[in-house]
């Protein structure tokens, strides 16, 4: 075999391993697009965040999640209930990665909660 064959063969694997990188969502148009209506989960919790401006789903403890939302500048911004218990209104920084979307609180400057896109 050719060294350049090789090389390129090798080269494909190694990109062909490489994890995506995440991309964030800095706009309604996109969130509407890759996020909205889908069912996302997250261990035992799911949640759908729907176009209309509205959130519901099953939490953790198995009690409801209801809320709305809004699109503000580059955030995900929500107020909801979970399990009979009022969330502070929050505004996250929201980036996909292959099925995965991760919602981070605090404009970008809290913990991030990963979620499954089924």
């Amino acid at each position: 075999m050719n060294i350049r064959l090789c090389a390129c063969v090798i080269a494909g694997l190694t990109l062909a391993a490489a994890p995506a990188l995440a991309e964030e969502i800095t706009n309604k148009e996109q969130f509407l697009e890759m996020i909205a209506g889908k069912k996302l989960v997250e261990k035992n919790a799911w949640v759908v965040i729907a176009r209309n401006g509205t959130v519901h789903g099953r939490g953790p403890k198995n009690g409801d999640i209801v809320g709305e939302w809004k699109w503000k500048g580059r955030y995900y911004c929500r107020d909801i209930i979970i399990d009979n218990e009022t969330l502070p209104h929050d505004c996250q920084v929201v980036t996909v990665n292959g099925n995965s979307v991760a919602f981070t609180h605090n404009e970008g400057k809290g913990i991030s909660v990963v979620w499954t896109v089924e």
